[in-house]
């Protein structure tokens, strides 16, 4: 069997642009992923539109900017455009006669408007509810007779300690960027992985079948080959990750999640076999591999988060081995074990043994080595 596998990497080795694929173009991807955001931390572009404009309108756009997010005021004809052009990230609006209905006691509305999914905004959202709740207990309080006298009290409170506060009340950080470089990570495995196992299908096309004639190769034994090639590239992708998140970028990173990368790896192992062995043109594999590495990859979550999509796509996105590797990436990073995720462990190797029965069954539909090369 060494001989087959030594004979596959030599084949690799000297065709540069596979060989840049399997080994440089998985660490490039990672990294420009984990530069794509230098913080896990949110900060939106918050339009104002108050029309109200008294103290305590005024103070909400306030506890808006504490965060570091950009507020301003803007015009109500520029609304809907800011909001399309993504000039803006959401957008607030204060009704009139605000400040006079809170201090009557009454609840006004505050609308909030944005095109972005319930996650972006989340953080938001909790800001107004905490500080005007925080109002509201005071208001009961001190029984202020003005809006300014109640913002007042506020910064009276806040200076003596009182302070209201989002914080995650799961275990773990979730970076973006560890998420948006793992992303991009199973995208490029994906097509490197069937760039690897399409070896068989270029013994096909080079009839080369002089050199398995020569020996007494089996079937399996000749997969096997393939299939150990393959997983010696993806075991030079896991290290050199492990090099760069260690020594380079020094991300905060857990054997759980190498783990992730490698076992995924290996789903696609096993499908670039299945692949091989039932396509005999270079043509149409090159039409299908496209089909499972980028439309997955923007199906299941690897380009954007899955929010972005309509709620039918988010559901579709589930026949992805990528969407449940994301978010099985994302439940790493909150402090979860990879076997304590049932749902997602599952699903993946549901994918392995999925692709390892169809190549298990392309397999036996030819009679010999000769016969499916």
């Amino acid at each position: 069997m060494w001989p087959l596998i030594k004979n596959n990497i030599q084949i690799i080795l000297s065709r540069k642009s596979i060989l840049f694929l399997l080994l440089f173009l998985p660490v490039i991807l990672f990294s420009l992923g984990l530069l794509n955001n230098s913080t896990s931390d949110i900060r939106l572009r918050i339009a104002v539109h108050d029309e109200d404009k008294t103290n305590l309108s005024q103070s909400l756009s306030e506890t808006l900017a504490r965060d570091g997010s950009q507020v301003k005021d803007i015009a109500p004809e520029d609304i809907e455009n800011s909001l399309l052009d993504g000039k803006e990230d959401a957008v607030v609006l204060i009704p009139a006669g605000f400040e006079a209905a809170f201090l009557r006691g009454e609840q006004p509305e505050v609308t909030l408007r944005t095109l972005k999914g319930q996650e972006v905004v989340a953080s938001l959202k909790a800001s107004l509810d905490m500080h005007l709740s925080a109002l509201n207990r005071l208001r009961d309080i001190r029984q202020p007779e003005s809006g300014a006298a109640l913002v007042g009290a506020m910064a009276e409170a806040e200076a003596d300690g009182l302070r209201f506060e989002s914080r995650r009340i799961t275990e773990g950080n979730v970076s973006q960027s560890l998420n948006f470089a793992s992303g991009m990570l199973f995208y490029v495995l994906t097509m490197s992985m069937l760039q690897a196992t399409a070896l068989i299908l270029q013994e096909k096309h080079w009839n080369t079948l002089n050199r398995v004639r020569q020996a007494p190769v089996g079937k399996f034994t000749y997969l096997t080959a393939n299939f150990l090639t393959a997983a010696i590239f993806l075991l030079a992708n896991i290290f050199f990750l492990f090099l760069l998140t260690t020594f380079v970028m020094k991300v905060k990173t857990t054997p759980a999640m190498y783990a992730l990368w490698f076992f995924y790896g290996i789903i696609w192992i096993f499908f670039g076999i299945f692949l091989a062995l039932v396509v005999n043109s270079r043509a149409v594999h090159a039409s299908i591999v496209p089909i499972f590495t980028t439309v997955f990859a923007m199906l299941g979550g690897s380009f954007w988060p899955l929010w972005l999509m309509p709620e039918f796509m988010r559901k579709l996105a589930m026949i992805t081995p990528h969407y449940w590797a994301n978010d099985a990436m994302t439940l790493i990073q909150k402090g979860q074990s990879l076997f304590a995720q049932k749902t997602d462990l599952l699903a993946l190797a549901g994918f392995l043994l999925l692709f390892f029965a169809l190549g298990v069954f392309a397999l036996r539909r030819s009679q010999s080595v000769e016969n499916f090369l």
